[in-house]
């Protein structure tokens, strides 16, 4: 290192400045640094509400939207409004229906039941269905008063069925009675009066029960039916 060197090393250093200067100095950084800072936050708070403003304008276009929206399906649901009306009085005949109809019977059924279980040598001549008012049309519960061979020990039964004929022989007519009570359309099978003519020929009369089992079940499902009427 150079003598020059070390001799600037050497000397003191003097400050010409006073510290009243030196505090003023400071006091105007202080005050740039919060000019500087008061626009950066008026800079920050000018973009904040800049972009919610622009936020509420987006928001309010949509509420406008939507109101449009709003107003046109109303309008719309008001022009409709009869055929919701017309619905509505659909699905009440639909209700009423289906209460009148839950009780349908299959007669078809009933009546090749019948057919089936006559013996060849019988014929019938008269064959009646009768079914009992509904004792609660809203369920359609149906019992009806059929003759049996124990007026003691009745079943529930949904119909009756009356009929007459003729047969060849008493033995045909029991033959009847004995297929009748096989089939699950039918309860109780009674003969009530048989007759021998001239020609031997039997005339019969009776009736039997319709079960549960001729339900067609196309509108509903009935509740189940008690011999004494009470579901």
């Amino acid at each position: 290192m150079s003598r020059r060197a070390e001799s600037r090393r050497a000397l003191p250093l003097v400050n010409l400045l006073s510290a009243s200067e030196f505090e003023r100095m400071a006091a105007r950084r202080l005050r740039r640094r919060f000019v500087v800072g008061g626009i950066a936050l008026i800079v920050l708070v000018g973009g904040a509400w800049t972009y919610q403003h622009v936020r509420v304008a987006e928001a309010q276009k949509l509420v406008a939207v939507e109101q449009a929206e709003t107003n046109r399906l109303s309008s719309q649901t008001q022009v409709l409004a009869p055929v919701r009306t017309f619905v509505n009085g659909v699905a009440v005949q639909e209700n009423t229906v289906q209460s009148a109809m839950v009780g349908e019977i299959y007669f078809s059924d009933v009546l090749d039941g019948i057919r089936d279980a006559t013996p060849p040598g019988a014929q019938l001549a008269t064959v009646a269905v009768t079914l009992a008012a509904p004792t609660d049309p809203a369920a359609g519960v149906t019992v009806s008063a059929c003759p049996g061979p124990d007026p003691f020990n009745t079943r529930p039964v949904v119909g009756c069925v009356t009929l007459s004929g003729t047969a060849a022989t008493r033995a045909e007519v029991g033959d009847m009675v004995v297929q009748l009570g096989h089939s699950s359309l039918f309860v109780e099978p009674f003969i009530a009066t048989t007759t021998t003519g001239e020609t031997d020929e039997v005339t019969f009369s009776g009736s039997v029960g319709l079960s549960e089992k001729a339900y067609s079940k196309r509108y509903g499902v009935p509740e189940p039916a008690t011999a004494d009427g009470v579901s």
